[in-house]
């Protein structure tokens, strides 16, 4: 897709979609910088819901990476059960505040590069902690927004990572606060993965998807 659409369907986009808001959900509204980013490693193939739940759950039992440390295996693991792969997430979680402490002295870093560095972030978590929890204007890609982009043709890339450096590069300065929001509520209201609705598309004339439905 040029340039000039990609800024056309992100207009649009910010007319017809919702912006960020109070009410929304998930690790992008956890209280700290630490619990969002082990809010994001617990969210990796769970439900929103889940995800909370695990949350809440291991943050009754410790709050910060020297308490994580604190806690028993089978105590990460009980607590954030509800998220699913939780052996893996556990182990992830432990070597991720091990890091933290000897790297960071605790303290999450406020960048997406320093953010990388630390284990069990990857792209799409190091870019919602920076813009949610340090405001930086990072677009994180999760896969409703992944599908829009390959669809529509407005970022390219096989993975979400590399998706994520190709709509970062694409899009402008001005929609990148609140981009997340508009694709991420396109793909899940319009832009669907089994049933996309095509015939009330409001950037239908710009997208790229051969297989449109009526």
């Amino acid at each position: 897709m040029p340039l000039s659409d990609v800024e056309a369907v992100l207009r649009i986009l910010s007319d017809v979609m919702p912006g960020d808001s109070k009410s929304a959900r998930g690790p992008k509204r956890a209280a700290s910088p630490f619990r969002s980013c082990v809010s994001c490693m617990l969210s990796a193939q769970s439900l929103d819901r889940n995800t909370a739940a695990a949350t809440k759950a291991l943050f009754k039992l410790a709050r910060s990476p020297k308490g994580m440390l604190k806690l028993s295996d089978a105590e990460i693991v009980d607590a954030i059960r509800p998220a699913g792969l939780y052996n893996m997430k556990a182990r992830n979680i432990r070597r991720f505040c091990e890091q933290l402490l000897r790297d960071y002295d605790g303290v999450v870093p406020a960048t997406r590069d320093e953010l990388l560095k630390l284990h069990g972030i990857g792209r799409k978590c190091a870019d919602l902690v920076a813009h949610f929890a340090f405001g930086e204007a990072h677009i994180a890609v999760d896969t409703h927004i992944r599908r829009v982009c390959q669809r529509t043709g407005l970022a390219a890339g096989k993975v979400e990572a590399q998706i994520a450096v190709s709509l970062d590069e694409r899009a402008p300065d001005w929609a990148k606060p609140e981009a997340h929001f508009w694709l991420l509520q396109f793909g899940k209201r319009v832009c669907k993965s089994r049933t996309p609705q095509c015939g009330v598309c409001p950037i239908r004339q710009f997208c790229l998807f051969p297989n449109k439905s009526a």
